[in-house]
């Protein structure tokens, strides 16, 4: 099985919106921690924020598109 037919099997669960609206919300947190005060003093949390960020939003892209196939 490829990554994507696991992918077009999820999507067709009942719960796979669940499951995105998780990850979207998570994306957003991510994004609202950069205005936190404390991450800006600290190159080594930013670091890890935006590695959160681009893993989320990676997940996201990939996902998104192979329910367009």
């Amino acid at each position: 099985m490829t990554l994507q037919k696991a992918l077009l099997n999820l999507h067709a669960r009942e719960d796979w919106g669940v499951i995105l609206d998780h990850i979207r919300v998570e994306l957003e947190t991510a994004m609202l921690d950069f205005q936190t005060p404390e991450l800006l003093d600290n190159p080594q949390k930013l670091a890890r924020l935006a590695g959160e960020i681009s893993a989320f939003d990676r997940l996201l892209r990939v996902f998104s598109h192979a329910e367009e196939k």
